[in-house]
């Protein structure tokens, strides 16, 4: 069973307690957990090779795996929001070319749930936001400042309440435009949308629509 995903770009390590051999990810490669020289060594395989789309790690101490992997990276931690308003249309933001949802970093002595909404109200200038419930939480890998980060981002779906919405585009975040999309609308954009994103989006209106 799949028990933790972590996207760099569009490829992937996912962490299980067996092997799923009806898997049905593309050029695979399956590993059952020794230790921890190994899994570096994997994860290197993984990304260096362009053919090799997935790392399959499992075995029967998946949460010691887990946190082996956490142990190769800075862990950081953010929360953000599949907004919808009182029409069940979706806020999207525009960020780096890139269809996007409002999230941002935790900051000190704040709550995750405080942290998601204040990250929406400072990204796309919506207020009277109400959480719904959690959907999830996505993980990817990325490089900054020659430091490797592994990102968890807390997901939530919210409500805005308010009647007539003015979107405002965080310029300084490298947002350029945020919009209210149908699901139907938000599912066809999914092509130019980072892979935990478009885990958020089909998860929740997959099973909407």
């Amino acid at each position: 069973m799949e028990l933790y995903k972590v996207y760099y770009g569009n490829k992937k390590v996912i962490i299980a307690n067996q092997a799923d051999l009806n898997f049905k990810g593309n050029n695979t490669l399956f590993a059952e957990f020794d230790n921890p020289e190994i899994l570096q060594s994997l994860i290197h395989t993984l990304l260096e090779i362009n053919d090799i789309e997935t790392l399959y790690v499992y075995g029967n101490k998946p949460e010691l795996i887990w946190e082996t992997y956490k142990s190769f990276y800075k862990v950081i931690e953010a929360a953000g929001g599949l907004v919808l308003n009182k029409a069940s249309h979706a806020l999207l933001i525009f960020r780096h070319n890139t269809w996007d949802l409002p999230k941002g970093k935790i900051e000190n002595k704040e709550t995750i749930e405080q942290a998601a909404i204040r990250e929406v109200i400072e990204e796309c200038g919506v207020k009277d936001l109400v959480i719904d419930e959690k959907l999830c939480i996505t993980y990817h890998v990325y490089s900054l400042k020659d430091e490797k980060i592994l990102k968890f981002s807390h997901w939530f779906l919210m409500r805005c309440q308010d009647n007539e919405p003015e979107l405002v585009p965080q310029i300084i975040e490298g947002i350029t435009d945020a919009k209210w999309m149908t699901a139907t609308e938000a599912l066809h954009i999914l092509n130019n949308s980072y892979s935990s994103v478009r885990d958020v989006l089909t998860r929740f209106f997959i099973k909407s629509l």
